[in-house]
């Protein structure tokens, strides 16, 4: 990330993205939530925890109408998404996770997009049904993808999987620690470390060391 000229500021935005979309799919699988996006579910509720009615909303129904507004744009339904109307259980609960939900996944340093991307990225990893239901149409509308589209992120997040998991297995250490952006920039000491976005030649050097 930070060779392709994200700044700390960015990393910790898709950091945010990561632990708000893991943190909502935890609670949608943990509560059995049926996918909802971009139809009611149909079949026997599994839920174990029922869905409040819009209706009933009580002191919940400010944010609802303000979810259901965003949900009729982005996610092309003329329901609230069941994830909300659970938490609209717990009003102030719900107001503070609507607040949080906007502010991680509006445009920062980094545009709607990448952030969409990255939020599919987890919930695909997440094996979380509900989640993943849930930004499908939101990617495919930010980002402008057709199922061949789709198909080229599930590759990306495929590679990254494997990647992750073999570095794991294989319990490497990571090549480069304590960096900054400015590293990475022309003229820093990293800016000819191999890597996704390196100039053409970097790390031809096998006897190179890029520790300072």
């Amino acid at each position: 990330m930070l060779r392709l000229g994200v700044t700390e500021q960015g990393l910790t935005e898709i950091m945010a993205v990561a632990e708000h979309v893991a943190s909502m799919a935890a609670l949608a699988e943990g509560f059995r939530l049926r996918p909802d996006v971009p139809r009611l579910p149909d079949g026997p509720s599994t839920e174990v925890v029922p869905p409040i009615d819009e209706a009933e909303a009580g002191l919940a129904a400010q944010t609802l109408a303000e979810i259901r507004l965003w949900a009729t744009d982005v996610l092309g339904v003329q329901h609230v998404p069941a994830f909300w109307r659970v938490l609209a259980r717990h009003p102030r609960f719900l107001s503070a996770t609507w607040a949080k939900d906007r502010l991680v996944l509006a445009r920062g340093e980094l545009d709607e997009a990448i952030k969409a991307c990255a939020a599919t990225a987890v919930a695909m990893n997440m094996h979380s049904a509900y989640c993943v239901a849930y930004v499908n149409p939101w990617v495919r509308r930010v980002v402008g993808l057709d199922d061949s589209g789709m198909v080229e992120l599930g590759a990306a997040v495929m590679h990254y999987v494997s990647f992750n998991t073999i570095a794991h297995g294989m319990m490497l250490q990571p090549p480069f620690v304590d960096v900054r952006a400015g590293d990475f920039k022309p003229g820093g000491k990293l800016a000819n470390a191999p890597g996704p976005g390196a100039p053409p030649g970097a790390g031809r050097h096998p006897m190179r060391r890029f520790d300072g």
